[in-house]
Parts: C-alpha cells; sequence; structure tokens
C-alpha cells in the first residue's frame, strides 16, 4: 500500500538531485563565459532549459547610455535590442526600481496599474516575432545585492495561468550567478584607455593591428608609431589627433614655417633631448612650451621641471620623429630627410628677392605678396636662427646695407660682431 507514495518520493528526490546537477553545470558555465555573448547568445537555450517557460530574455545593463540591452541571432548575425529604464515596459521597469514583475496577462491594463500607474506592456516584441506574450516573469540581475547588471526575462508559463513562487526562486538562483558574471566581465571590459583608441574608434586600424604593432614595437623593431605610418599606413595627422585626445593637449606636426626658440636651447645638450624624446619649442608670457611624445612621463615631467624650475611649463605631443626634425632645424644639423639644414643666408635673400618680384608681376594690384609663411622667409629666420646657435651669439641684428641687407650676430661673450 505504501509502494507507491515512496515510489513517487524517491523520484522527487531524484529529480530535484537532477534539476540541481542541471543547475550547477550551467552556473558553472555562465562563470567560465569570457564575454558577454557568450552568456546573451551561447547558454541561452541553456538557461532557458531550467525553467517552465516557452521563451527567455537577457539583458544587460549599458552605464554609459543608462539603458539595457540584449541580443538575438538573425538571419544577417546578431541584433541588438536596446530598451531605456523606464515604466515603458517590463523590462526597464524592473531595471528602474530593482525589484521582480510577475504578471499573468501581459495586455491587462489593470494587472499593471495595480503594480505601478505608469506600467506599460511593450509589445514591440510579439510584433517583430509574432510572439503572443501572456505570462510574464522579470526579474532584476544585480550584483552585491544593489549594482545592478541586467534582467532576467521569463515568457509564458509552459504549466499554469501564472509563474509561481517555485519559479521565483529558481530565477532568483539564476540571476545570483549571472550578477556575480556581469560583474566580473564588466571588470574585465573597462580596459584603461590608450594613446591610439582614437585609430581603432574611427578605423584607421584594427585592435588586432594595433596589438601587432605593439608587439613588433616592443621587440625594438622600431617606436611604435613609425610603425604604424609605414606598414599599417595610417596617416601621421591622425596618429596626431589621438595623441592630442589621450594626452589633453594641442599636437604639433613638424614644419620648417615653425620657428623654435634657440634661446631655450642654450645649456642644453641635443643629443640628450634626442634620446630623450623633448624639448623647449617656444615660451611667452605665461609658460614655456614643451614638445614631447609622452607628456604623461612623470619622469621626464620632473626632468623639464628641473631643467626650468619655478617656470610654468605647458606641453604639446608630436612624434619621436618631429622632434628630432626640429631640433636639427633649430641646431643646422642634417634632418631625417637627408636636407641639409645649413644653407647660405645670401642665396636665401636671392631667392626672396625673385619670389617678390615673381608676386609683383602676378598681382600688379598690390593684393597678393610674401608674408611671414612663405618658404623662403620661414627658411632665412630659420638659418639666421642656426648660424646664431652655432656660435652661441647672445644677439641677432638685421640691418639694411644700401639696397642689400646686411646680418650680423654679437658674441654671447665678448659682445663683439661674429662672422656670419
Amino acid at each position: 500500500m505504501q509502494a507507491k507514495p515512496m515510489t513517487q518520493n524517491v523520484q522527487e528526490l531524484q529529480q530535484k538531485v537532477e534539476h540541481a546537477e542541471h543547475v550547477k553545470h550551467i552556473t558553472t558555465q555562465i562563470h567560465a563565459a569570457s564575454n558577454f555573448d557568450q552568456i546573451l547568445l551561447d547558454l541561452h537555450k541553456d538557461i532557458l532549459s531550467l525553467f517552465d517557460a516557452e521563451d527567455l530574455t537577457l539583458f544587460a545593463f549599458d552605464a554609459e547610455k543608462k539603458e539595457i540591452f540584449s541580443k538575438v541571432p538573425h538571419i544577417d548575425g546578431v541584433q541588438e535590442v536596446r530598451i531605456p529604464i523606464t515604466e515603458q515596459s517590463l523590462a526597464g521597469f524592473c531595471a528602474k526600481y530593482l525589484r521582480p514583475v510577475n504578471i499573468a496577462d501581459a495586455y491587462s491594463i489593470a494587472e499593471l496599474q495595480a503594480t505601478h500607474p505608469s506600467l506599460v506592456h511593450d509589445t514591440s516584441y510579439d510584433k517583430r516575432t509574432g510572439f503572443k506574450t501572456k505570462q510574464v516573469l522579470t526579474y532584476p540581475i544585480v550584483a552585491d545585492n544593489k549594482y545592478l547588471m541586467g534582467v532576467l526575462q521569463l515568457l509564458n508559463k509552459k504549466s499554469g495561468s501564472r509563474f509561481t513562487r517555485k519559479d521565483e526562486e529558481a530565477v532568483d538562483e539564476i540571476a545570483k550567478a549571472l550578477g556575480i558574471a556581469f560583474f566580473n566581465l564588466r571588470k574585465i571590459s573597462k580596459k584603461n584607455p590608450t594613446k591610439f583608441d582614437l585609430l581603432v574608434t574611427n578605423s584607421r586600424i584594427t585592435q588586432n593591428e594595433l596589438d601587432q604593432a605593439i608587439t613588433d614595437s616592443r621587440k625594438g623593431m622600431s617606436d611604435l608609431e613609425s610603425i604604424l605610418i609605414e606598414k599599417h599606413k595610417v596617416p601621421k595627422l591622425d596618429i596626431g589627433k589621438s595623441l592630442a585626445q589621450f594626452h589633453k593637449c594641442p599636437y604639433i606636426e613638424y614644419s620648417e614655417r615653425t620657428i623654435v626658440d634657440v634661446e631655450l636651447l642654450k645649456n642644453l645638450n641635443v643629443d640628450y633631448l634626442k634620446k630623450n624624446h623633448w624639448m623647449p619649442l617656444k615660451r611667452d608670457r605665461t609658460a614655456i612650451e614643451i614638445l614631447t611624445d609622452d607628456p604623461g612621463d612623470l619622469d621626464r615631467v620632473q626632468d623639464i621641471k628641473r631643467t626650468f624650475p619655478g617656470l610654468n611649463i605647458r606641453f604639446a605631443v608630436s612624434l619621436r620623429r618631429d622632434i628630432s626634425q626640429f631640433l636639427s632645424s633649430a641646431t643646422g644639423q642634417t634632418d631625417n630627410s637627408g636636407r641639409k639644414l645649413d644653407e647660405n643666408v645670401s642665396d636665401i635673400l636671392g631667392e626672396l628677392v625673385t619670389e617678390a618680384q615673381s608676386e609683383a608681376m602676378e598681382d600688379s594690384s598690390g593684393g597678393g605678396g610674401l608674408d611671414e609663411n612663405d618658404s623662403a622667409i620661414v627658411r632665412l629666420a630659420n638659418q639666421i636662427i642656426a648660424d646664431a646657435y652655432r656660435q652661441n651669439a647672445s644677439d641677432i641684428h638685421i640691418e639694411p646695407y644700401g639696397e642689400n641687407v646686411k646680418h650680423w650676430c654679437a658674441s654671447a661673450s665678448t659682445g663683439n660682431a661674429l662672422n656670419t
């Protein structure tokens, strides 16, 4: 007489053990997931199998956009569905108030308003898929009992008219595992910003290509910026913009029109500056502008401050090759292109006169003419400065000499005129 109840009890116990093992197996898979897609997409059916429901939707929380999102397989790949955290959907309401919602009829306005006066069932999913939502159990996924990580939503109870307390307990168990997994994945995905994030964001280079370039740079093949330019054909200007965004300071590219204040280079070892990738560029009433490839290098910043004690420092970022070119130009050395930065001043003056005559012929109305940006003018200024620097001059004098122009430099030690 008692065999039947005992057999039934044994069967129930076996079912509980099997269910517990199933829950443990899926929980292990959840914690082993290396990214959100593995949980939202790959484990969808496994998690659904734990519940007495027709369908399941998993939402993750996007902290930046203050939305929850899910991903569903699509013909062309994966479709992302985003929902605002408001009362305009059951999942959004659950995310906003961090409380479960158990509804017997999603289309019953009375039942929705009994939960919250503003609560609405979002019918877009039903319209998009042809699915008819009836019962809904929506449960918040949280970490540390307070941080929103996502939402788990069961749709349509297979047996019965609504989800039961037992269903809620089962969902709570999985929601806790998902909360821990989502929290850990978010910590992993929160990588520190890098100097070249903008290049990847703007599709100038892929993350894999950038990683390879970093690896090549660490092997000593070349500096990273040169590898990006020469091997991966990334424009210099794009690299500069990315550096400027990361360091939050201006980017300055080498140009022969940019005149270096050579007075700031006195008493500084140019080879040392090239090796350490920084140089003083110019100064004004408020600060000295320092050009460097890494304004975030604290040791270098301290070195610069020791070099210019008591002065305000303003940083600009540049590529290593450009810093080297600036230094070569300012000191009359040969730049990386092999161009000798040691021209004859008289030749440049002759070229300047020729340019002026050409401009006058092209524009007799007087609207054109030479300005401070013309190549010969800039080269003349740079060459005179370079001559003065090499001769350790303290002053530069430019005077009219008949129909010509004469320039001479004064010695820093004696004050006498130097040959130029």
